[in-house]
């Protein structure tokens, strides 16, 4: 089941913050959907740090989309 996240009216950084509470408790083939206000850009690299892949979705309210899931081959994300 995923784990949707509306985050699009939360000031910069609570998206970012809860979508990477999220991740760590993502377990192989789960997913999180999560809107944001815009594209966040710079959680992409600790995404893919984490063992994750995202896709994107753009938006025509201008708002972001992005489903985050664990690359094929990785583990959970949590490290305690």
């Amino acid at each position: 089941m995923p784990v949707r996240l509306d985050l699009r009216n939360l000031p910069p950084p609570e998206p970012m913050d809860r979508i990477l509470d999220a991740v760590e408790a993502l377990r192989p083939g789960d997913h999180i959907e999560a809107l944001t206000p815009c594209w966040p850009a710079p959680l992409l690299p600790i995404l893919e740090a984490r063992g994750c892949a995202w896709r994107r979705e753009d938006s025509p309210s201008g708002h972001a989309r992005i489903t985050i899931f664990l690359r094929e081959g990785a583990g959970p994300t949590r490290t305690a």
